[in-house]
């Protein structure tokens, strides 16, 4: 409700201020109450979308990779739309800081304006659609609140706008932006430059190009200082919490500690040898290190069970990379078939049966090769990795990898 009558009050007092007809006026409130009204129900089309795709993946249980893209799909939706069917910080921060700003925009020369900037910044706070709308409403306002208000000057900027949505749209943990920062700024010039030459019959003079370059230097300082703080809050934030997560000193890990030496080594043990398999394998080391970790956190809520476990992993808010690991993992209902799964069971497996071996006597020189090879052909010949996705050669590597740690095993001791 906030965005709806923020965005018509905006536009309504920016059309008074600029001297607007009562019919322009009117015109402009009744756009702008429309577009924020069709930007809400976007948002709220975006999570219903990906909860139900979150549900047919989890619905289809022989396709694990559905519900992990479920699940990076509903985290990023609800970036857009909170857990309560609100908005989420992000997007309403970067909606309302921007609103201000179109109405005066305006009063810069049209060669000046920012909008590629305000593109990216919806584009990528928001889901794709409901970014790339938003963006357009604005651009639309700002248009209809200059003097003579042209067509042109619309699509320039929306033209520059889409592109620039579209070449940050896929950033992942690398955060290459150096091309599509280059690119997108490049096009937003040449569309304006374009723009200008029709406009004024194929002649520029001076100080629209110090213009136009000036525009373009505060785009991109201004597209650094974002993607910095986008990359800090949500690009890497889960690295983040990876990081905080997964530190052997963590207060429900040292709790785990506190309660059960044992079972607070094996799970040491575990996400260590883990993480060095999974890197190796190029997998989600992250999440694997994690599962590692917190595959028997849930008896210090009385049992293992994946109820215990999920509400640990809700109450200290694990990625839900991790938590969808997890339950692969720990629930009995659940198939293991993901490799990371794979690799913390032979881990898993290996780290309990040496830590059994010197409970029993601590003085014992076990054949790790071969408690190794009976640990491979069992869990080979098993039903238990049937649905897995790692290949034979995969599972291969996996045992030479775990014989080549060796040296490691003493420390279990």
């Amino acid at each position: 409700m906030i965005l709806f009558v923020a965005t018509g009050t905006f536009a309504a007092t920016a059309a008074y201020f600029y001297g607007k007809t009562y019919i322009e006026l009117i015109a402009i409130s009744v756009m702008a109450f429309l577009g924020a009204g069709i930007i809400i129900f976007l948002l709220a089309d975006a999570a219903n979308r990906a909860s139900q795709t979150k549900e047919q993946g989890k619905n289809q249980g022989n396709e694990r990779e559905n519900e992990k893209n479920a699940e990076a799909d509903l985290e990023r939706y609800y970036r857009n739309v909170g857990d309560e069917g609100g908005y989420s910080r992000l997007f309403f921060l970067a909606y309302m800081i921007t609103l201000p700003i179109v109405c005066v925009i305006p009063l810069l020369p049209e060669t000046g304006w920012p909008f590629l900037v305000i593109f990216i910044i919806l584009g990528l706070t928001g889901d794709r659609l409901t970014g790339i709308f938003a963006a357009t409403v604005f651009l639309l306002i700002a248009v209809m609140l200059t003097a003579v208000p042209t067509i042109l000057l619309f699509f320039s900027y929306f033209l520059a706008g889409i592109v620039g949505v579209v070449l940050f749209s896929h950033l992942d943990e690398a955060f290459r932006v150096a091309w599509p920062l280059l690119i997108s700024v490049t096009i937003n010039f040449v569309v304006s430059a374009a723009n200008l030459v029709m406009v004024n019959e194929g002649q520029l003079d001076f100080e629209t190009l110090f213009i136009m370059g000036a525009n373009l230097l505060v785009c991109v300082l201004l597209l650094l200082v974002f993607l910095r703080f986008y990359s800090a809050n949500v690009i890497h934030k889960s690295r983040i919490k990876y990081m905080e997560i997964n530190d052997p000193e963590f207060p429900i890990l040292v709790e785990l500690k506190q309660k059960s030496l044992a079972g607070y080594y094996q799970a040491v043990h575990t996400a260590y040898l883990s993480d060095k398999m999974a890197k190796r394998l190029g997998l989600d080391d992250m999440a694997t290190k994690t599962c590692g970790y917190y595959h028997k956190i849930g008896t210090l809520r009385g049992t293992n069970s994946w109820e215990a476990i999920e509400e640990i992993c809700r109450e200290y808010k694990f990625p839900p990379a991790a938590i969808s690991l997890l339950k692969e993992y720990t629930d009995r209902e659940s198939t293991i078939m993901s490799k990371e799964a794979a690799v913390v069971l032979f881990a898993d497996t290996l780290v309990a049966s040496i830590l059994y071996i010197f409970s029993k006597n601590p003085r014992a020189t076990p054949d790790y090769n071969q408690i190794i090879e009976a640990i491979y052909e069992r869990k080979v010949n098993s039903e238990i990795l049937d649905k897995s996705l790692l290949t034979v050669g995969e599972m291969k590597e996996i045992r030479e990898m775990l014989k080549e740690e060796h040296l490691y095993y003493d420390f279990l001791r």
